[in-house]
């Protein structure tokens, strides 16, 4: 089954004609608005294998989690994600959109990328993660910033506390805080102000 939600109908009868195309075998294709998709989804992704597709031209960091926390309980196959290139450049952006998704293209490239991707789903293969930005990329490298710790930047850098954050991950409170304070001490900042700032400055000290 593959799910797309996008509010855009130009969009959808592009990919409509995209998976008819790449797809060997009839799959079930459902659209739903953002509005819907933020109830349904859940839903509607019991069935498996679920493929999703975002059209992700407005920033809606609840879908995102909704997606992230579906994806934890491994309900999903793959998300894929088009978006503008302005949201991929913007690191604070890119850490949420990369946590979440298994494949992130820039829209002005999505006809081809779409193809490939749809290909490799189909024949059943792992969709390799797309960091597209390469300032996140450098940082997780160079600061050396563990599985976990990646893990928690989506909601630390979108200001969850650490209760929230213990919920939604399933691990103590107290182990939440020392993730955070880990990171805070390996990008030499002391605060979330001190983390965003430094995620959105162009020289980068480790």
């Amino acid at each position: 089954m593959i799910i797309c939600v996008s509010d855009n109908s130009w969009f959808r009868i592009g990919l409509k004609e995209i998976i008819q195309t790449c797809s060997k075998e009839k799959r079930e294709l459902f659209f739903l608005s953002f509005k819907k998709a933020k109830g349904m989804l859940p839903d509607i992704a019991m069935a498996s294998p679920v493929t999703i597709i975002v059209d992700y031209a407005f920033a809606s960091h609840d879908l995102l989690f909704l997606l992230l926390k579906l994806k934890r309980k491994n309900i999903l196959n793959n998300i894929l994600i088009i978006t503008a290139n302005e949201r991929i450049v913007d690191v604070t952006e890119n850490i949420v959109l990369d946590s979440v998704a298994d494949f992130l293209i820039d829209n002005s490239e999505s006809r081809e990328k779409i193809s490939s991707f749809m290909i490799k789903d189909n024949a059943g293969q792992i969709i390799s993660k797309s960091v597209t930005n390469k300032t996140w990329a450098m940082i997780k490298k160079k600061a050396t910033l563990t599985h976990r710790e990646i893990d928690l930047m989506p909601f630390i850098i979108t200001g969850k506390g650490n209760k929230e954050i213990s919920r939604q991950v399933d691990i103590s409170e107290k182990m939440v805080s020392i993730h955070r304070r880990n990171i805070y001490n390996k990008l030499h900042v002391d605060s979330l102000t001190g983390l965003y700032n430094y995620l959105t400055t162009d020289v980068k000290a480790f």
